[in-house]
């Protein structure tokens, strides 16, 4: 009796420890339950959730949930690409423990109407791809201090960025692109010391960028690109010693530059400006960025010489400066680009002889029109032909004061889809080797001073869409071989 007895007190006392264990922990049954009500909200037309199953004991095995191998807790659940439709119910709410949330490219609509940065230990949030709209709550970020990325991409949300942004003192990657937000971002924004990449691109956004920008020490890529800034581009941008992609296209920026500051940013391989207001010249600091891989400051009214420095930056693959005021000749010193793909210098008041070395670097695209360049065209082409032939697949020197022939070499240029070198004063006959570009898509020769008849062989160019060549003095007839230029729309 005394056996049973003390058996009895053991399990009694065992029930006990498990009563106050249970209630100092939560019990798994929550997560299921969570992820049960968050799927009810939800339609799955592929049937990626199937295996979510209510008389489970535990998630972890669910597709697209990952548990804590200590706790057995949902930790992230990354349901990117599932094709759910629906909206994000309160469910999600019963996952204490969860750190990673990701949606991502989904078609999930409706508001965000709960409070997800209520959950504690929630470090990672992307919602991006998705079809969410109306504004983000002015509470959603007051309890977002654990945080660590955010991003709300390629969405509808409208309305202003809540000022409550600033209690994510944590915060390193905020993207917020491609939506519909308006009005001026929360000057809380520039004391993020902690952000690494600030990404408000294709938005409605308006006001300067102020000096505080200074304070964003560990930015490495900034991203204002397509909305409605306005004002100079502030000294203190060069405190952000770390930028290394900067993109302000599509704005309405204006001034010059801050030379001094912008020769600080030694490790930025990206620098876009186009389509802005910005003014004055580019000087000898931009050598000083040799790290530059693309520089476009196409669509702006910059003026004065192309700067000698840049053929410094030999790690430089794009260069656009075309519609700006830019005059005088190119810089000889480009030569030194080395890994230049693309340079696209059109519609300046470039003068002098079209550089031959620009041919010498085995460029993909070549793009000169709207200046006011002289000189022949073959002695420049053909004395560097070997170097060039093989990459080169734009050419477009139209609307200078070229003239000479056209090279005969023009047919070693195997990769040529797009050759323009209309108005200008060229002479002679077309080449018959025009018959062996056979990727060419578009060739335009027209306005110049062209005589001779149209060869046999342009039918060898076998991928020609357009063939302009009006406003010459050529003479015969179209050769019948033109016919075999099935994809011919534009004669």
């Amino acid at each position: 009796m005394r056996k049973v007895v003390s058996v009895c007190l053991v399990l009694l006392f065992i029930n006990i420890i498990i009563i106050v264990v249970e209630s100092l922990n939560p019990t798994l049954d929550d997560d299921v339950l969570g992820l049960i009500v968050f799927k009810a909200d939800l339609q799955d037309p592929d049937g990626k959730l199937s295996s979510w199953n209510e008389d489970d004991d535990s998630p972890c095995k669910w597709e697209g949930v990952k548990c804590n191998p200590r706790s057995n807790r949902v930790s992230a659940l990354v349901l990117d690409g599932f094709g759910l439709s629906g909206k994000m119910g309160r469910g999600l709410m019963q996952l204490k423990f969860l750190s990673k949330l990701s949606l991502a490219r989904n078609n999930i609509t409706g508001s965000i109407g709960i409070n997800i940065g209520q959950l504690v230990n929630l470090r990672v949030i992307d919602l991006s791809q998705n079809s969410f709209s109306g504004p983000v709550p002015e509470n959603f970020f007051e309890q977002c201090g654990s945080l660590r990325s955010i991003s709300l991409a390629n969405n509808k949300f409208s309305g202003r960025i809540p000022d409550s942004l600033v209690s994510c003192a944590s915060l390193g990657v905020l993207n917020l692109s491609s939506n519909q937000f308006s009005g001026m971002l929360p000057s809380g924004i520039w004391s993020l010391n902690g952000l690494r990449l600030l990404d408000v691109s294709d938005n409605l956004l308006e006001g300067e960028i102020p000096k505080e920008i200074g304070g964003l020490y560990n930015l490495r890529e900034i991203k204002l690109r397509k909305n409605q800034f306005t004002g100079p581009v502030p000294e203190e941008i060069g405190a952000c010693a770390l930028l290394r992609s900067i993109d302000l296209s599509e704005n309405s920026f204006s001034g010059s530059l801050p030379s001094a500051a912008l020769q600080k940013l030694s490790l930025c391989d990206y620098l876009d400006l186009h389509s802005n207001l910005f003014t004055g010249e580019i000087t000898e600091w931009i050598g000083e960025l040799g790290r530059l891989q693309t520089v476009d400051l196409s669509k702006n009214m910059f003026s004065g010489a192309v700067p000698n420095a840049i053929g410094n930056i030999q790690s430089l693959k794009i260069l656009n400066i075309s519609d700006n005021g830019f005059s005088g000749s190119l810089p000889a010193s480009m030569i030194n680009c080395k890994n230049i793909q693309i340079l696209d210098v059109s519609r300046n008041s470039l003068t002098g002889f079209l550089p031959t070395w620009v041919f010498q670097l085995g460029l993909q695209a070549i793009l000169f029109s709207e200046n006011k360049l002289s000189g022949s065209i073959n002695g420049a082409v053909t004395s560097s032909i070997d170097v060039s032939h093989q990459n080169l697949q734009v050419l477009d020197v139209s609307q200078n004061e070229l003239s000479g022939e056209i090279p005969s070499d023009i047919g070693r240029f195997t990769s040529l889809r797009f050759l323009n070198m209309s108005k200008n004063s060229l002479t002679g006959e077309v080449p018959e080797t025009v018959g062996l570009l056979k990727a060419l898509n578009s060739l335009d020769l027209s306005e110049n001073k062209l005589n001779g008849i149209v060869p046999q062989e342009i039918g060898g160019a076998t991928s020609l869409k357009d063939l302009i060549l009006s406003q010459n003095s050529l003479s015969d007839n179209i050769p019948s071989s033109i016919g075999t230029c099935s994809s011919l729309m534009s004669l």
